[in-house]
């Protein structure tokens, strides 16, 4: 693809996603920002900004991706993101769990949420016990 993985390295303390390390890195990602930016701020019609948007949001998650499965990692760093995430998707829970019980709120996207997370932690234990 476009980017390179030596130009960015993985977050660690705010989110998830990329952080640029070089010149290049924050010039691929304010190139890949600004069409976006400079669409919104001409008149044009809202249905082109629309596809053009969808368009270039997907090439650019894709390359993200790409860029995000070239970065080594070792078996601390991979440990490290299993518990980051572990205790991130706690707190979600959490939070969740608070929000049905005080606000008595059945939103049917809460409970698809909290099934469906622990269907994908399920599942993930099944494969990584069976490997």
């Amino acid at each position: 693809m476009i980017g390179k993985a030596k130009w960015f390295t993985l977050r660690k303390y705010t989110g998830w996603g990329l952080t640029p390390i070089t010149w290049q890195g924050w010039l691929y990602t304010f190139l890949l920002v600004a069409p976006i930016a400079i669409l919104e701020s001409i008149p044009v019609a809202q249905n082109f900004k629309n596809i053009f948007s969808t368009v270039w949001i997907i090439l650019f998650l894709a390359d993200i991706f790409h860029i995000m499965l070239q970065l080594k990692k070792d078996e601390r760093e991979r440990l490290h993101e299993a518990i980051s995430d572990r205790n991130a998707l706690w707190f979600m829970m959490v939070v969740l769990i608070g929000w049905v019980i005080f606000k008595q709120d059945l939103n049917p996207i809460f409970f698809v949420t909290l099934i469906g997370a622990a269907v994908v932690k399920a599942a993930t234990n099944f494969y990584l016990r069976d490997k």
